[in-house]
C-alpha cells in the first residue's frame, strides 16, 4: 500500500480451467488492534481480524482424499479502518485459486484506508489450505458463499452487541474479485441464476463473464473491469467481452503489457497504482455517491504508455 493517493486528496470453464494454473502468495497479516481516536483521518489504520461462519443449509463435496462435509466453512477475514465514521460501507473481496483471505490486501487495504471495510472470505476448496488440495471443482458453490458470508456480516452489524454491531452500511455493498475470484464476484452480481441484490458496485480484476444470455441481461449494477492486455492465464478478451455483454453503466481499464499478476497487490509500479486509484475512485463514485468519482475515474485510467479506460456511464 502506498501514500500516493493522499498526496493528491486524500464462468465459462474454459475461463476457470485456465486460472487453475495461477496461485499468488499472501501477504503477512497486521500486528494487533490499532487504538481508536476520534481525530482520525485517512489514510486510516487498519484492524484486522479473523471471524469464522458455518453455513448448514450447504454441503462441501468430496475432495481427493478428503471425504467432505455437510456444513461450508467460511474463515472471512475482516479489515476495519480504525476511527472512519459508521456505518462504514463494505466491499466483499473473493480471491483466486489457491488463495488466502489476505492475498490481495495490498491493494484492498488501500480501500479500508479510505475508510471502506473489506471481508474476504476463504473459500472451502479452492484455498491455499484446502483439505484434499486447493481445486476448481467447488467455483458453482462459491456464490452462494458470497452471498452468505455477506448476510452473516450484515446480520452482525445489525445486531445490538458483538464486534461488528453497528460497523456495516446495508446500502453501501460492493463487491470485488481477483482472477477465480472475479469470475465468482461477476457469477455473484449478473448471473441471472445467482444473481445477488445487495450489491452497489462491482468490480473484476482479470475475470469475466461467459457471454451467454444467462449474464448481465437487465442487471443494471455499475461494472468496473480491469486485466493487463498481456494475460495469459486469463485472457484478456473475457473482460472485453464482458464490457460489451454487461449494461451500462460500465468501465474496462486495460493495462498495457501487463499479465495475470504484477499489478494487483500494491505493488510499486505504474500499473499498480492505476488499479489503486481507478478502483477507489469507482467505489468513491458508486457506492458513497461521490461527485467526483467518475471524473477522477476516467482521469486516473488514462496513463500514457501504462493504461486506458472505456466507459459507459449510460448518461
Amino acid at each position: 500500500m502506498r501514500t500516493e493517493r493522499w498526496v493528491r486528496a486524500g464462468v465459462a470453464v474454459a475461463l476457470v480451467v485456465g486460472i487453475a494454473a495461477c496461485s499468488s502468495s499472501g501477504s503477512g497479516k497486521r500486528g494487533s488492534k490499532p487504538t481508536t481516536t476520534a481525530a482520525a483521518q485517512p489514510p486510516y489504520k487498519i484492524d484486522q481480524f479473523t471471524v469464522t461462519y458455518v453455513d448448514h443449509s450447504r454441503p462441501t463435496p468430496r475432495n481427493g482424499s478428503y471425504a467432505g462435509a455437510s456444513t461450508r466453512t467460511l474463515p472471512t477475514v475482516v479489515s476495519i479502518p480504525v476511527g472512519a465514521p459508521r456505518p462504514l460501507p463494505l466491499v466483499v473481496f473473493s480471491t483466486g485459486i489457491d488463495g488466502t483471505g489476505t492475498n490481495y490486501e495490498g491493494l484492498y487495504g488501500t480501500w479500508v484506508q479510505a475508510g471502506y471495510a473489506v471481508a474476504a472470505p476463504v473459500f472451502p476448496l479452492s484455498n491455499h489450505s484446502a483439505p484434499g488440495g486447493s481445486t476448481i471443482a467447488d467455483f458453482s458453490s462459491q456464490p452462494g458463499d458470497v452471498r452468505f458470508v455477506l448476510t452473516q456480516l450484515l446480520n452482525a452489524s445489525a445486531a445490538k452487541s458483538g464486534r461488528l454491531a453497528g460497523e456495516f452500511d446495508p446500502h453501501a455493498i460492493a463487491l470485488a474479485g481477483k482472477s477465480l475470484g472475479a469470475l465468482t464476484t461477476l457469477r455473484t452480481a449478473y448471473l441471472i441464476a445467482d444473481h445477488e441484490t445487495r450489491e452497489r458496485a462491482v468490480i473484476s480484476l482479470t475475470g469475466g463473464g461467459d457471454a451467454t444470455p444467462e449474464f448481465f441481461k437487465g442487471i443494471t449494477v455499475p461494472l468496473l473491469l480491469e486485466h493487463g492486455d498481456a494475460d495469459k492465464t486469463v485472457p484478456y478478451k473475457a473482460s472485453v467481452d464482458a464490457f460489451n455483454a454487461a449494461e451500462t453503466p460500465k468501465f474496462l481499464v486495460t493495462l498495457f503489457g501487463q499479465d495475470h499478476g504484477g499489478a494487483f497487490d500494491g505493488e510499486n509500479n505504474a500499473s499498480a497504482r492505476v488499479v489503486e486509484n481507478t478502483t477507489l475512485d469507482f467505489l468513491d463514485a458508486y457506492v458513497r455517491d461521490g461527485d467526483t468519482g467518475l471524473a477522477k475515474l476516467k482521469h486516473d485510467g488514462t496513463v500514457a504508455k501504462v493504461a486506458s479506460i472505456r466507459s459507459d456511464s449510460g448518461s
